[in-house]
């Protein structure tokens, strides 16, 4: 029966010391899982923002239309008025 008490305590030593030498081992990893993750959704929402951007960019807002719209009918008027003028 000491014999086993003994054989246990060893186990339980044996056991806590693997886990103090792999805890320090997996913390590492988990970091490094876990910046490697952080920094490819960074790089992914990167992409998606440079797509979007260049998407966007070629777009002209709705005031922007109007403007070219007004100027365009501007430019028609003067021209019709040039005309009378004549």
């Amino acid at each position: 029966m000491s014999n086993d008490i003994e054989t246990a305590r060893t186990t339980r030593v044996n056991t806590t010391e693997k886990e103090a030498t792999t805890a320090p081992a997996a913390k590492e990893t988990g970091k490094k899982s876990l910046f490697g993750n952080l920094n490819s959704d960074l790089k992914k929402a990167l992409d998606t923002w440079d797509v979007l951007t260049e998407t966007v960019s070629h777009k002209v807002s709705p005031e922007q239309e109007q403007l070219q719209e007004v100027k365009k009918l501007l430019g028609d008027l003067k021209a019709k008025l040039a005309q009378f003028d004549e």
